[in-house]
């Protein structure tokens, strides 16, 4: 059966989504270009106008893409979690979290995105409006953990979804940090204190207990 035109079109956005990707994680967002983009996803620059208005609209799109991947995964992890026991999903989403703060794919486009919002004010309101959508879904997590579980949260979820975005983009940006905790338990403190869940002053034996990042959860 041929493929329809939809479908092409699909194939080909994807396609250059993840020559963007590769490209920015190699040479780094400021140079790139359009062609090089089309060059290295074999297609043409008028397939990229077809899909993308420009090369930022293309990065807020790749970047977009990522964290509602990772927080829709998250939140079929919570509805898929059996029982009632609250500590062992928060333990699982914050070992989920860590890993991806350590993915250099990951990590290095948002640092670039960051550094480039800095730089040109157009390129970060649209950036801007991409953390916009990142907070609701991080709003929509909490607001399952704490239906789920009946908890009473410090703040309000859209305040917390903000605060964990930056707890967790900041661990990618930062990479490994001297004498730092490790990041499963540090995000799970975060969860602890913001849902409403006693966390002992100066750590617990229940976070020491918590696996290192190499036993993280995969797709």
């Amino acid at each position: 059966m041929p493929v329809s035109r939809k479908e092409t079109q699909r194939q080909t956005r994807d396609r250059l989504l993840e020559a963007a990707h590769a490209s920015i994680v190699e040479e780094g967002v400021a140079s790139i270009s359009i062609r090089s983009i089309c060059a290295a996803a074999g297609r043409t620059q008028g397939a990229f106008y077809s899909n993308f208005s420009s090369k930022d609209d293309l990065l807020v799109d790749l970047m977009e893409m990522h964290i509602l991947e990772e927080v829709s995964f998250l939140r079929r992890i919570l509805s898929e979690a059996a029982g009632n026991d609250v500590d062992e999903t928060l333990r699982i989403l914050t070992e989920r979290l860590a890993y991806v703060a350590t993915e250099p794919e990951w990590s290095l486009l948002s640092i670039e995105l960051q550094l480039h919002a800095r730089r040109d004010s157009k390129f970060a309101r649209r950036h801007n409006a991409t953390k916009a959508t990142c907070y609701r879904v991080f709003c929509e997590l909490i607001e399952d953990l704490v239906i789920r579980y009946n908890l009473l949260p410090a703040l309000p979820p859209l305040q917390i979804g903000i605060g964990l975005y930056a707890l967790w983009s900041g661990m990618a940006v930062q990479g490994d940090v001297a004498q730092a905790m490790p990041r499963e338990q540090m995000l799970l403190a975060f969860f602890r204190a913001m849902t409403g869940r006693k966390t002992p002053h100066g750590g617990s034996d229940e976070l020491d207990e918590l696996p290192s990042e190499s036993g993280s959860v995969h797709r």
